[in-house]
């Protein structure tokens, strides 16, 4: 028997629940006045002469039932009495006792009819079973229900991370439904994969977790992409219900970190074969920006329609109503004292912040996240909102420079010296190495965890991380502006991946790049010590290090800062290392030879040609899939000028051949051949762009009319306008919003 866990609600949602159930139970149509002082009316129907049909809410989720029945006996039957209805309700969230039932149907005696008038938590949920319609009307109501959370737990092999259990707690708390969750929901629905996308803090990792947690409720097993989509292969089951979330999947702030070998053309096939199992769906979050990068430099990407399965979060989805909302549930669900939540309750406090042009869930977020640390007085809250929203840097700047130790800021400065998250134990070895105590270390994670950094379990090895990529942007302008603390950071670099993110700095900001060239000393020393550094451990345990990777950081880094010392590095690991032999993305190694092509330096020219003979024996190693021919004919035609034209000429030979071969056989016996469909699509697809394929692949146009449904020639997707003008009458969502605010004020 389903039990929803009302406690979670906030009073609005609360009164709002209320108001269906008992509409529905009585068949009467209910007014709902604003919360707050009500002379004990939440809801009422005016009967002809006067009578009053009066329903009182109270969400008693802070205090002991007992002082909900003193309250009642010594508070509410004084208001009872003097309205005089004809009938009085009551309906709480507290647990009700017998004997608690009896002194209050005593207490309210002759307004309250029979003690059936007197709903606890109980009775709520019986008549919540009875009316389902109501459940799914209230978003909050059935996403909050005990089954979601328990479901979660209750399956920690595929969740796989208890952090993304708080998470979806700590989500569903806050979550204000808008009009890019039925968007979303209606995409996912509809072609079973989803791409949420959007500026920073708009809320894709929000949504995303609402939209995870709707598919737990309904049975389906959640797995968390955290590292590569092969995770989604090795705990893929035909027979269980299962949703997939990849949160940032193409990185938080570059594309320097994600999509290994051949992980374009996985993304597209998973996306198919999600596409084509009824019990899967994927969700993946990513910036615009990002996204519109990876399309740039993966040709597959940019062939691929992803505007098909792309849910853009636009401002405009918040609706006044839904900031409204969205800042009174970050209010409600805070810690802020009682003073301090009233405050907002002040039309002139609440208007200016929703009604703000920049607007942002995420700052309303962060700035009650400051005040919760900060202990700030009621009058600087709302006004550090504005400042926040005015200057997002804002948010994070008055902690940094203002609150914390320089311990904490250290930390914060060393989490962003890494493109990653790192490993606890990397973090202590480092923290160790440059001298600093390990008792600092734990006193600044426990004093920023949950507010600029997170600490997570991967599987079993606790990890850390920034709290969300704004937090990154924030320190990388920081340090930007704190030229010397850069440079005394860099003075302490040890590994790879530190070298590598100065080379992602210096591509994102041109001012970084500047400080770089004017300090190459310094770079030059901290990258010959770091080039052959171990790789950072994940999933606990040392990774091996791609050798690939790493020349080509250096032959870039060493060109843009015009470095012998730092190329040196990068002809060592050539001569010394088999980089190219052991390379595991064909980006890098074109990257490689593309480097090494251009260089204006005779060392770099020097090794060029033995870099391309390995580069092509290495392509032309494995060619034994459809997927791994594409993946040369992309590398050939990257390398169009410098590699011989021969080599691509012989791969579309090849590739000719295999065509033939597959949609022949595809036109001959369909979806029953051997060949998987996902491939068949690639396939014609490559053969689908001569100009008369039919003369070229004989059965082609057969092969494509056994394909079961496709993506080729369907419309685009129909997406809904963003809310209908009636449903946008601003009056109402006015005083849905003050009536909202009303309730933050409580009960005299």
């Amino acid at each position: 028997m389903e039990a929803f866990d009302l406690s979670r609600l906030t009073d609005f949602d609360f009164e709002a629940v209320c108001k269906d159930i008992f509409e529905s139970e009585y068949g009467l149509p209910l007014e709902i006045f604003s919360p707050g002082p009500d002379a004990g009316i939440d809801l009422r129907y005016l009967h002809a002469g006067s009578s009053e049909f009066v329903v009182q809410c109270k969400h008693w989720v802070r205090s002991p039932r007992s002082k909900l029945v003193a309250y009642i006996e010594e508070v509410e039957s004084l208001k009872v009495k003097n309205l005089r209805p004809g009938r009085y309700v009551l309906a709480t969230s507290a647990e009700l006792t017998k004997d608690a039932k009896d002194k209050i149907f005593k207490a309210l005696t002759p307004y309250v009819k029979t003690p059936s008038d007197i709903h606890g938590r109980h009775d709520l949920d019986a008549l919540l079973r009875k009316h389902e319609k109501i459940v799914r009307r209230h978003l909050r109501l059935w996403l909050t229900s005990a089954s979601v959370l328990s479901s979660l737990l209750h399956k920690s092999i595929l969740t796989r991370s208890h952090q993304l259990a708080d998470d979806l707690d700590s989500t569903l708390r806050t979550y204000a439904p808008n009009e890019s969750y039925t968007r979303a929901a209606d995409l996912l629905e509809a072609r079973h994969s989803c791409v949420i996308a959007g500026i920073p803090g708009i809320g894709k990792t929000t949504l995303a977790h609402v939209l995870c947690a709707k598919y737990v409720s309904a049975g389906y097993e959640l797995i968390e992409v955290s590292e590569d989509l092969e995770e989604v292969n090795s705990l893929w089951d035909d027979e269980v219900a299962q949703i997939f979330y990849y949160d940032d999947f193409l990185g938080q702030t570059s594309l320097e970190d994600k999509l290994g070998k051949n992980e374009d053309s996985r993304l597209l096939s998973l996306m198919r074969r999600v596409g084509s199992a009824p019990n899967k769906r994927f969700i993946l979050t990513t910036r615009e920006y990002i996204l519109a990068q990876a399309r740039q430099r993966y040709e597959k990407l940019d062939r691929h329609r992803f505007d098909l399965h792309t849910c853009v979060i636009d401002i405009a989805d918040y609706t006044y109503r839904a900031r409204g909302q969205i800042l009174y549930n970050h209010i409600y669900a805070s810690g802020l004292r009682r003073e301090i939540k009233g405050r907002f309750a002040d039309p002139r406090v609440y208007r200016p912040i929703i009604r703000h042009p920049n607007f942002n869930p995420r700052i309303v977020a962060a700035t009650i996240a400051e005040a919760e640390l900060l202990s700030s007085d009621p009058e600087d809250v709302d006004r550090r909102m504005i400042e926040n929203l005015q200057s997002p840097r804002s948010v994070w700047s008055h902690i940094v420079n203002h609150q914390l130790k320089d311990a904490d800021v250290y930390l914060l400065e060393l989490l962003f010296s890494f493109s990653r998250d790192v490993s606890l134990e990397d973090l202590q070895d480092l923290w160790g190495s440059l001298g600093r105590n390990s008792r600092e270390l734990r006193n600044s994670i426990s004093i920023l965890d949950g507010t600029m950094v997170r600490t997570h379990r991967k599987p079993s090895k606790i990890f850390i991380g920034f709290h969300n990529p704004s937090v990154r942007d924030f320190m990388r302008d920081y340090l930007l502006d704190e030229q010397g603390s850069l440079l005394s950071l860099i003075r302490g670099f040890s590994h790879f991946e530190q070298v590598e993110n100065i080379l992602i700095t210096a591509n994102v900001r041109a001012e970084a790049l500047q400080l770089f060239k004017e300090n190459r000393d310094l770079l030059e020393e901290a990258a010959t010590r770091s080039y052959d550094s171990s790789g950072l451990r994940e999933d606990g345990v040392n990774r091996s290090v791609d050798l690939a990777r790493r020349v080509r950081v250096y032959l870039h880094l060493g060109e843009i800062l015009d470095s012998e010392a730092i190329l040196e590095c990068a002809h060592r690991m050539l001569d010394e290392g088999d980089a190219i032999g052991n390379a595991y993305d064909p980006y890098d190694v074109v990257e490689i030879v593309k480097l090494l092509h251009g260089a204006s330096r005779q060392s770099s020219r020097r090794v060029f040609p033995s870099s391309l003979e390995a580069a092509i024996g290495w392509v032309k190693g494995d060619l034994s899939s459809w997927a791994l021919l594409e993946s040369a004919k992309s590398f050939f035609e990257e390398l169009s000028g410098i590699a011989p034209a021969s080599e691509l000429q012989e791969i579309e030979e090849m590739m000719q051949v295999d065509a033939r071969d597959a949609i022949r056989a595809w036109a001959e016996e369909g979806p029953d051949s051997m060949i998987d469909h996902s491939i068949m699509e690639d396939i014609l697809a490559y053969a689908g762009e001569y100009v008369n394929p039919d003369e070229v692949f004989q059965g082609y146009a057969e092969a494509v009319a056994r394909m079961p449904d496709s993506e080729w020639d369907e419309p685009e997707f129909n997406r809904r306008e963003l809310v209908d003008s009636d449903s946008r009458d601003l009056l109402e969502e006015v005083r849905v919003v003050a009536s909202m605010m009303e309730s933050l004020r409580g009960e005299d």
